[in-house]
């Protein structure tokens, strides 16, 4: 542990993100568009995607034996049980389990409506019955809940200890810049399409390397951060700012 509460350990995260980028790319330049769509996005089924299910998964038993928030047993037991719902939403969005038990609940619904219902076009829907827009409002609801809750509670906190170089707080950042890219990465192709630029195999299979990589590094930092952040604050009995 003495690593990961080292006064350096704040590089952690963006050394891993650079190799990492490193070596997506060097993936992309040595696989065919054939090769890449196969190792990184095969519907759920390519090794990247299996992989990173694992990791996502293992951060429920990560958050309660290495608890990443200082305090009491009571308020360890609190933040582990939001971590390890944070990490059930990410596996549920991560195979589309959400897409899945509505289609298998309402088809006629899912069949009928063009593109995905989990936008808010879907709720705008005139025709669309109230049971399946419920659906989708308590889907969303609970995962703005557990995305919002650690937010308002530590975003102060990591803003001023990404100055200060701690560890916890700069992993986090480079989490969060992640997941943002991921985001853009997985809109890029269809807002390209929609402003008439067409993609050309290599391109989409770089965009496609880039979103799954970046979902698995996405749990590695999650996974680092909450060992960094037992390190620093979880064996004390009173967690300090950030813990």
């Amino acid at each position: 542990m003495n690593l990961l509460a080292s006064k350096k350990s704040w590089l952690l995260a963006p050394v891993a993100v650079a190799l990492w980028a490193a070596l997506l790319i060097c993936a992309w330049a040595n696989m065919t568009p054939e090769q890449a769509l196969a190792a990184f996005d095969a519907d759920g089924r390519s090794p990247v995607e299996l992989m990173t299910l694992p990791l996502f998964a293992l951060i429920v038993p990560l958050a309660w034996l290495c608890p990443p928030n200082g305090g009491g047993a009571r308020r360890q037991c609190l933040w582990s049980s939001l971590w390890s719902v944070l990490a059930v939403v990410a596996i549920v969005r991560e195979t589309d389990l959400h897409k899945a038990l509505f289609a298998k609940i309402w088809p006629a619904v899912d069949a009928g409506f063009k593109g995905t219902v989990f936008k808010m076009r879907f709720l705008r829907a005139a025709d669309v019955p109230l049971a399946p827009k419920l659906f989708v409002i308590a889907f969303f609801a609970v995962f703005f809940a557990v995305v919002a809750i650690p937010l308002a509670r530590y975003l102060v906190p990591l803003v001023r200890g990404f100055f200060k170089m701690e560890p916890v707080c700069w992993t986090m950042a480079f989490f969060g810049a992640v997941s943002a890219a991921v985001l853009v990465v997985d809109r890029l192709p269809s807002k390209l399409k929609h402003a008439g630029v067409e993609l050309g195999d290599s391109a989409v299979a770089l965009i496609k390397i880039f979103e799954e990589g970046g979902e698995a590094l996405m749990a590695l930092l999650a996974l680092l951060a909450i060992l960094q952040s037992h390190a620093l604050f979880g064996r004390a009995e009173t967690g300090g700012e950030a813990g």
